[in-house]
């Protein structure tokens, strides 16, 4: 009876020490071959256009001239904030303009006593109070925007700082596709700086997801009972990461077939 109690136990470890053998040369082979296997999962996907932000305003007030003329008169210098109404410049002939609204005097290009060709700029006024920040877009991108989107904006400079806007219109120029998004932006945050901007196009709060770099062509590789085989998928929203599976024969144990972004790049 000992020695058969002995016997079952010597035969239990041999087969422990086998199955951990196996699982450590399993991984050891992947570890090697520069793959790994990742589950499916549950779980919310947004997905985003992305692009280039840049600050602009919507008040500006520029002056410009019909006819030749001289500078006679500068009553401002750049960077001063004007009320309504006050003066800006005057002319040889007389001709005198004030701001239409307050704001603040971005650009000043000619002096006193300088001579003006018609249509050059002379002065500039803008109201850094109405800032908003547009976004130019690909067709595929500008085909899914429509005001209302919820936007997700980050300032390089303003590093771990992310602002929320919302998509006020989009829209075409001179065949370039353009989107404008509201947002609250600070005092410092001028006309000309950039900004990465994400407009959420898609959101689901549940859904069958499969690693973004496990798919080729609609397809992914799987391990299933000790085996891999090829699976069709139809793909719905795609994050930077993951992709969800609209359709497709794909098993909740299925194991995906993922290989490392070195070995990707091989």
């Amino acid at each position: 009876m000992k020695f058969f109690i002995k016997h079952i136990g010597w035969v239990l470890a041999a087969v422990i020490l086998a199955g951990v053998t196996v699982t450590v040369g399993l991984f050891i082979t992947q570890k090697r071959s520069g793959i790994e296997y990742l589950a499916p999962r549950y779980g919310p996907i947004i997905e985003a256009i992305y692009g280039l932000g840049k600050v602009k305003t919507d008040d500006i007030y520029e002056v410009k001239l019909g006819v030749a003329s001289s500078v006679a008169k500068l009553y401002v210098r750049e960077g001063d904030r004007v009320k309504r109404n006050d003066l800006l410049v005057s002319f040889e002939n007389d001709l005198v303009f004030r701001a239409p609204f307050a704001g603040t005097v971005t650009l000043i290009a000619h002096h006193e006593a300088q001579n003006v060709f018609p249509q050059q700029t002379v002065l500039r006024v803008e109201d850094l109070s109405t800032k908003y920040i547009e976004v130019s877009l690909e067709q595929q991108g500008a085909l899914r925007v429509r005001p209302g989107q919820p936007v997700r904006i980050v300032f390089e400079s303003i590093r771990g700082e992310q602002l929320s806007g919302v998509v006020s219109a989009v829209f075409p120029r001179n065949d370039e596709f353009l989107a404008h998004i509201k947002v609250k932006l600070a005092d410092n945050v001028l006309p000309g700086m950039t900004a990465d901007v994400a407009i959420e196009v898609d959101r689901k709060e549940s859904a069958l997801l499969v690693p973004l770099s496990a798919v080729t062509d609609g397809q992914v590789r799987v391990l299933r009972e000790g085996k891999r085989k090829t699976i069709k998928l139809k793909i719905g929203s795609i994050d930077g990461n993951w992709a969800e599976v609209v359709e497709g024969g794909l098993q909740q144990s299925d194991r995906i077939l993922v290989k490392r972004e070195k070995e990707r790049g091989l």
